[in-house]
């Protein structure tokens, strides 16, 4: 079911570097009636990153080449809001100057982290329906 503010042009990066957890993520979120795509470590992310669109991002903070604290660090400078699932402990996290409110443990319900980023609400597109 597309959530009411979520519009096919949207576009949410998920980094995950466990198949299974990525296919589960991007599924529940390609649900809501966004688009989706998939990177697994910190190098395809940045990629990704400078040459689509992206609206928003689910990060893992630890994947197959490091922290994605520098994926953070774009997503900053293009103000574009970003969640991060991960098993890794909060202190951790928070130790790299990633507030703990954007963080959910894993095992996570992805709709509801897509859900919390949607209440960010600047990179949705408010456009008339037809």
């Amino acid at each position: 079911m597309p959530l009411k503010n979520a519009i096919q042009t949207d576009t949410i990066l998920i980094v995950e570097d466990d198949v299974f957890i990525s296919m589960d993520a991007a599924d529940s979120v390609s649900r809501a009636g966004v688009n989706v795509v998939t990177a697994e470590t910190v190098h395809d992310a940045l990629d990704i990153l400078e040459n689509e669109h992206i609206s928003a991002a689910i990060l893992d903070f630890q994947v197959r080449d490091g922290a994605v604290t520098p994926i953070v660090d774009e997503l900053r400078r293009r103000s574009i809001p970003f969640r991060i699932v991960s098993g890794s402990p909060l202190a951790e996290i928070a130790a790299k100057g990633i507030p703990t409110g954007l963080c959910a443990p894993k095992p996570a319900d992805y709709f509801k982290v897509l859900v919390s980023l949607i209440s960010d609400r600047p990179w949705i597109s408010l456009r008339p329906s037809h």
